[in-house]
């Protein structure tokens, strides 16, 4: 049991992705806020060596690579690196007195959850995505609490006996997003010309671009407005098309501000990942999901099919995905303006704003100290 008559020390591991890094910020914020101490782990080459220090947290970055999906002559060249990534993570979280670990998923987070479990230390997983990452399905069996947005993945680890231990909160926001939607007005833009935002991810989707480009000319110009991030390798060619349509079109490589490309839109054309679902929430913002085909066990395709179900999106794959295919969905959709009012309400009621913030008291009533 640890005293509340000191801080809390938090290890709050994984990264990579830009869908680890985020609820990792985002409970490093909540944890600053209780005035206890935190430090994050993650990969030295993932998004976290740059946005982790940004914030003003500390980071221990080690050469963790990815295990699963690789051959077995590919695994068995990781050993050493992770094996010295272990001893990194055991070897800091000694010196860091640490009570507490929450593992955000993915890689990045194995080698910390190895250490804690090593040394004792209790263990939390937050799992984003309907299906569970293979990094957190392997930790579930030590994990004192799992925190989930989907109720599929709720199944998945109940099927592994942690039935108890579940939590569905929702996935941890970081406080700048939850406050840009905090006070907005009801979604009731419901005539023409319709807004839509195109995004493929700070990247961008070249299969996205490619299917605007193609339904540009399919387009109703009187009708729709475009805000598009295309990334930088496809932003000239893309933009090219919207002018050759007579698109009203603004596109860009990225866009840092897109809490208010969120509150601009009515209508979102974007991939399923799990930070982009619980963003369009937060943001009521209907949406025409494409799920990436090669996300891990197609987490994205499931992740999409439970909006779909709220009915708070519609589902397009890629197979192919084409511009016909988009232009005809999108004609589809705002053809009948009413259902864009009713979709972005059923997204506003899967919103969980303070997920970031139940999480950490979940986890600090386990050591005593809520």
């Amino acid at each position: 049991m640890t005293s509340a008559s000191r801080s809390l020390h938090w290890v709050v591991a994984g990264g990579g992705t830009g869908g680890h890094v985020m609820p990792a910020l985002a409970l490093a914020e909540q944890i600053r806020k209780r005035g206890d101490e935190v430090l994050l782990m993650g990969t030295d080459r993932g998004l976290e060596t740059r946005l982790v220090p940004e914030a003003g947290f500390e980071l221990l970055a080690f050469p963790a690579q990815p295990i699963y999906g690789r051959s077995l002559s590919a695994r068995m060249r990781t050993i050493p690196a992770t094996a010295h990534a272990c001893w990194s993570a055991w070897r800091r979280m000694g010196s860091f007195r640490a009570d507490f670990a929450i593992s955000v998923g993915g890689y990045a987070s194995m080698p910390a959850v190895a250490a804690a479990a090593l040394r004792q230390i209790p263990i939390a997983l937050v799992e984003p995505n309907a299906i569970p990452g293979r990094a957190n399905r392997a930790a579930a069996r030590m994990a004192k609490l799992i925190f989930v947005q989907f109720e599929q993945a709720t199944s998945v680890f109940a099927a592994a006996g942690a039935a108890d231990r579940v939590r569905n909160t929702g996935v941890p926001l970081r406080e700048k997003l939850v406050s840009a939607f905090a006070d907005a007005p009801a979604r009731r833009r419901v005539t023409p010309p319709f807004r839509l935002l195109v995004a493929g991810g700070s990247q961008g989707a070249r299969q996205i671009n490619d299917a605007m480009v193609e339904a540009a000319p399919r387009l109703d110009a009187s009708r729709i407005e475009i805000f598009h991030q295309s990334g930088e390798a496809d932003r000239e060619r893309t933009a090219a098309a919207y002018r050759d349509a007579g698109l009203e079109a603004e596109v860009v490589a990225f866009e840092p501000d897109m809490p208010k490309r969120y509150l601009w839109a009515d209508l979102a054309l974007c991939r399923a990942g799990a930070l982009t679902v619980a963003e369009l929430a937060l943001a009521s913002l209907p949406a025409l999901l494409v799920p990436y085909p090669f996300a891990a066990d197609d987490h994205q395709t499931a992740n999409a099919a439970a909006l779909v179900a709220a009915g708070a999106a519609q589902m397009l794959d890629e197979n192919p995905l084409g511009g016909e295919r988009v232009a005809s969905a999108l004609r589809e959709i705002f053809e009948a303006p009413e259902q864009i009012a009713a979709m972005g309400a059923r997204a506003a009621r899967l919103a969980r704003p303070a997920a970031a913030a139940q999480v950490i008291e979940d986890c600090a009533k386990q050591i005593g100290s809520a």
